[in-house]
């Protein structure tokens, strides 16, 4: 289980942040994440060659993950000016999975299998795995994995095997 006072170090210091990114920001709640997404997701890393994520806290944990499942990184930018002129960086995915922090109105989701889509056409996305599940919007029971297959198209890999 993550830790409940994530806005403070051990030594008691406040992080500043956003509820959900001081998950992140904490590191001892950050690598309790990596071990659980990388426990949940070697089930299934059979199934994808890439992870593909987007924004600072999505860089921060997918880095480590991919590392450690010997997968390939893809950076979905958000349109923010930057020193590249690609929207879509990394390695071409073939089969590709997401991870995000959580998943609100899925825009996020939507945004980085679109730009995907648009740079690499017949890459396919696999699901999407949540590493804050409980922040998500989409509930850790079938039910819920059900309505991300059915707003998003891809499955919630917390809950459900890929299908290849």
């Amino acid at each position: 289980m993550i830790t409940t006072n994530v806005n403070r170090t051990e030594e008691g210091k406040y992080i500043q942040a956003a509820s959900h990114t001081c998950h992140v920001l904490n590191h001892k709640v950050r690598n309790k994440i990596i071990i659980r997404a990388v426990c949940d997701l070697r089930k299934i890393s059979d199934s994808f060659d890439s992870i593909a994520c987007c924004g600072a806290s999505g860089m921060m944990v997918v880095p480590q993950i991919a590392e450690l499942l010997n997968k390939n990184i893809v950076l979905v930018r958000k349109g923010e000016k930057c020193y590249s002129e690609h929207m879509v960086e990394g390695v071409a995915p073939f089969r590709y999975i997401i991870v995000d922090d959580l998943i609100c109105s899925g825009s996020t989701i939507k945004d980085i299998k679109n730009k995907i889509k648009k740079e690499y056409s017949r890459a396919i996305c696999m699901g999407v795995y949540c590493y804050l599940p409980h922040e998500t919007a989409y509930k850790d029971d079938e039910a819920g994995s059900k309505l991300c297959q059915r707003d998003l198209g891809v499955p919630l890999l917390n809950l459900c095997p890929v299908r290849t």
